[in-house]
């Protein structure tokens, strides 16, 4: 296994601790209807964190970096929307001040950050090329053939 496709393993694995662990934080942050944490939820995130996993330990570079780049650009995605640009309880410019802010706003702002590491990693993963044999182009040529 590679570095890079090791550093990934590390982040989503960090993701999906820092994503559950948001969803707790979450509940003490938003208003009585929704304060509960959705099981639901929980086992669609860890299904999509094991399903890039699995795609990690056993695909190649360019299809774990499809994989990786897909999957951390959506939740990149749904991350902006929801707690940056969409009117809501749980946006961070927004959210209630209250003993559990600072810990929220900061799981959204690490689950940010793992987010644009998980893309940049998949990009890297998807520019990766693959080479069967470890001589250099060019080296088996000789001078005088």
């Amino acid at each position: 296994m590679t570095k890079v496709r090791l550093v990934t393993l590390l982040v989503v694995i960090a993701h999906w601790v820092v994503a559950v662990l948001h969803l707790f934080l979450a509940v003490k942050v938003l208003p009585a209807p929704n304060n509960n944490v959705s099981w639901l939820a929980i086992t669609l995130i860890t299904l999509g964190h094991l399903g890039v996993f699995i795609a990690l330990w056993k695909l190649s570079d360019k299809l774990t970096g499809f994989v990786s780049s897909i999957f951390f650009l959506a939740a990149l995605g749904a991350d902006l929307y929801e707690h940056f640009l969409h009117a809501s309880a749980n946006n961070v410019f927004t959210v209630a001040p209250g003993d559990w802010t600072p810990p929220f706003d900061a799981s959204v702002f690490i689950l940010l950050a793992l987010e644009i590491l998980g893309c940049l990693l998949g990009i890297l993963l998807l520019g990766r090329r693959t080479r069967n044999n470890s001589q250099r182009p060019f080296a088996s040529h000789s001078v005088l053939s």
